[in-house]
């Protein structure tokens, strides 16, 4: 019997992990939402690609410890084979937009979440940086994103959907959402290489490894990218804050509230001045660069995610 696809619709959808979205009935399983199934679908791709690319960092590490040990003349006999396309992460960044479309507005209003945050934050990170770390061969980043996509997409199904987004009529409100989602992405690879960069330090402590393996890129051409990105991430975190100061006034009257998100948003925001300010001024890099971003990062990730995740889970409630 070969396997049939069976879609559903009507005019009072079902209800799957908290979540309205078309059913997908499979021979050999119970149904199962559209968006669990597109979920599943683009972790599976990520995992593939995850494997290819700690494949070939894996491979490329082991073909410069070779050539620095048996000659230049052995190179082309160990070269590391291409072999990670985009077509593949093309595949895995639609089916996952699809997940997140069915599971934010699959019923008829905006349902968004703690886990649906952490998901549009790796989506977007891997969309800003994932070709591009294909067509410039920069692996590097991709080995640590990739993975950390391929868990943090499978987050909706662990923690289904279960409240709606205010405010998601107002123009006002909508623009900062996006503002905000964007700098959650560019602050992601911005921490992500704020770690590369800690470990190809650390590298320097073993002349051996550096010689043999030289796994990353100069260091000053790792540090001038990182606050390229914070700088980027910071002018979207300013605009997102300042939006938000006009979202706050309309619709609560205040132009600053006293809750969690507020107080670690702005906190993060001053981190990643300082940490700017310093550079410029002071010319501060190495571990200090790193332990500021990953501090306002960490600080960032309270702000919204970690306030939901209490209320949700923890509190049973939404904001």
């Amino acid at each position: 019997m070969g396997l049939e696809i069976r879609l559903e619709y009507s005019s009072s959808p079902r209800v799957i992990n908290g979540a309205m979205s078309p059913i997908v009935s499979l021979p050999f399983l119970f149904p199962v939402s559209l968006a669990s199934l597109l979920t599943v679908v683009a972790a599976m791709a990520y995992g593939f690609l995850s494997w290819q690319v700690l494949r070939q960092v894996a491979t490329q590490s082991g073909t410069r410890l070779a050539q620095a040990t048996l000659g230049a003349s052995r190179k082309q006999d160990t070269a590391p084979t291409a072999g990670v396309g985009p077509a593949l992460l093309g595949f895995a960044l639609a089916t996952h937009a699809g997940g997140l479309y069915f599971d934010m507005f699959g019923g008829g209003t905006v349902r968004f979440s703690f886990a649906l945050a952490i998901s549009v934050i790796l989506w977007l990170a891997v969309v800003l940086h994932g070709f591009e770390g294909l067509a410039h061969r920069q692996r590097g980043l991709l080995a640590l994103i990739l993975p950390t996509t391929t868990a943090g997409v499978l987050l909706p199904l662990v923690f289904p959907v279960d409240h709606p987004l205010v405010h998601i009529d107002s123009l006002l409100f909508r623009v900062h959402f996006i503002l905000a989602m964007l700098a959650y992405g560019v602050f992601l690879i911005a921490t992500l290489q704020a770690c590369l960069l800690w470990v190809a330090e650390r590298d320097l402590h073993h002349p051996e490894r550096l010689a043999a393996e030289r796994r990353f890129p100069p260091l000053l051409r790792m540090e001038n990218l990182l606050f390229r990105m914070l700088a980027i991430a910071f002018l979207l975190l300013t605009a997102s804050l300042a939006t938000g100061l006009l979202v706050s006034e309309q619709f609560y009257g205040q132009w600053i509230r006293g809750d969690h998100k507020t107080i670690f948003a702005f906190l993060s925001w001053l981190i990643f001045g300082g940490l700017l300010l310093g550079r410029h001024l002071r010319g501060w890099r190495g571990r200090k660069a790193t332990g500021w971003t990953i501090a306002g990062f960490v600080s960032l990730l309270l702000a919204y995610v970690g306030s939901r995740f209490v209320l949700e889970v923890l509190l049973d409630r939404s904001l």
